[in-house]
């Protein structure tokens, strides 16, 4: 069992002191659970002074749907000096700052006894960052270990679906006139090419496939994919695209821009079946920032953003997909880029996929932001070819 930690007047001056300039926030609780200081850590994680918290209910602390829970554990706490286990362990536990933005922290709690009342002093460390950090660590493993998988995958079945295609190429040479066999021969074949297709969005998720370098303008690309798809876009659905008044110029693959167009084109209309709802496409340019690229390293920027860590500030060519459809939860979100994860029924999951291995394999990143309901924004950032008026 722990013991109380008697303060005499001896040792408060350097008491203090400590407290004051300990890096992690310190909030001292009184017996009746309200605050009676908090050093200057602590006024910088919860958003507060001193002052402003000094006899506020240390509950305020705490999100609504924990502070039941909370008061139960304070009560044990002072009655008992004995921190509940997670807290033993330094466990993230939820909290909340003075705007009402929560945050996870690690809570030590010390029993302390001061002119004869029994207090408690909350040691907090804000590891909201530190989290975010390692779950895109931990992505970034997770996808690789993918892309390794993929791409032994895609050279294995290239090579089956090479002798597929090749021998029904020889067989319909040599069928004749039967037309039935004919019939069986091309749907082999056809089948063989749709393969083969597979394959190379899963080369390009590995970044194993073939791509060629030359001027594509994103724009004249969006507008064409978006026209050449609009019989496939669901009814309910309205697609347009924003485009901008001067060409939107990339050194890249011409048929993978377009593949990434139509990927998330498609993965926006499918998005909205069912419900309707509104897409838009737009290419621009965009100005990005050592400050924006700093918070994606901390994992703090909005949504999942992968290949950001690599990019240097500077203005790179945007094409940005949104739409009004059902949105993703945060365990679809974090899965989304893997190949063969899929939402749908008859989904392969290559579509997003080859989106991001297009996107790494010329140097870029991709983000989306969704929240369930209130649709998704893809957006993938590929290196300007010509510096132009960067949209903010």
């Amino acid at each position: 069992m722990a013991h109380y930690v008697h303060v005499g007047k001896s040792t408060a001056s350097w008491q203090e002191a400590v407290v004051a300039g300990a890096p992690d926030g310190v909030v001292l609780v009184g017996g009746d659970g309200r605050i009676l200081a908090l050093n200057p850590a602590a006024e910088q994680i919860f958003g507060l002074t001193a002052g402003e918290a000094r006899g506020r209910s240390v509950q305020e602390l705490v999100p609504w749907r924990l502070r039941k829970q909370h008061a139960a554990v304070m009560a044990e706490f002072f009655a008992t000096a004995v921190s509940p286990r997670g807290m033993q362990e330094r466990a993230p536990v939820p909290a909340v700052r003075a705007n009402g933005e929560e945050f996870m922290a690690e809570i030590a709690l010390i029993p302390v006894e001061a002119g004869g009342e029994r207090q408690v002093a909350c040691i907090v460390r804000d590891v909201t960052d530190q989290l975010r950090m390692q779950a895109a660590l931990a992505r970034g493993e997770r996808l690789e270990s993918l892309r390794v998988l993929s791409a032994g995958l895609a050279h294995d079945l290239n090579n089956i679906l090479a002798a597929v295609t090749g021998n029904a190429e020889v067989a319909l040479q040599l069928s004749g006139e039967d037309s039935l066999l004919r019939e069986a021969l091309e749907d082999i074949r056809e089948a063989g090419r749709r393969g083969a297709a597979m394959v190379q969005q899963m080369l390009r998720f590995a970044r194993g496939g073939e791509l060629t370098c030359e001027p594509v303008d994103l724009a004249a690309a969006a507008r064409e994919t978006l026209q050449m798809l609009r019989g496939t876009i669901g009814a309910g659905v309205t697609a347009r695209a924003e485009l901008p008044d001067s060409p939107v110029m990339v050194m890249a693959d011409p048929v993978a821009v377009r593949q990434v167009l139509m990927n998330l084109i498609i993965n926006a209309a499918e998005a909205m079946e069912g419900c309707g709802g509104t897409m838009v496409v737009r290419p621009a340019l965009r100005a990005v920032t050592l400050e924006e690229l700093t918070r994606c390293l901390k994992g703090i920027c909005k949504g999942i953003c992968i290949g950001c860590g690599a990019l240097q500030p500077g203005t790179y060519a945007l094409i940005e997909v949104s739409d009004t459809g059902r949105g993703m939860d945060a365990a679809t979100r974090e899965r989304i880029f893997e190949p063969f994860f899929s939402t749908k029924f008859q989904g392969r999951g290559l579509g997003l996929a080859a989106v991001l291995g297009v996107a790494e394999a010329h140097g870029g990143a991709v983000s989306v932001e969704s929240e369930p309901g209130e649709g998704t924004t893809f957006r993938v950032l590929l290196p300007a070819a010509e510096q132009g008026a960067p949209a903010p």
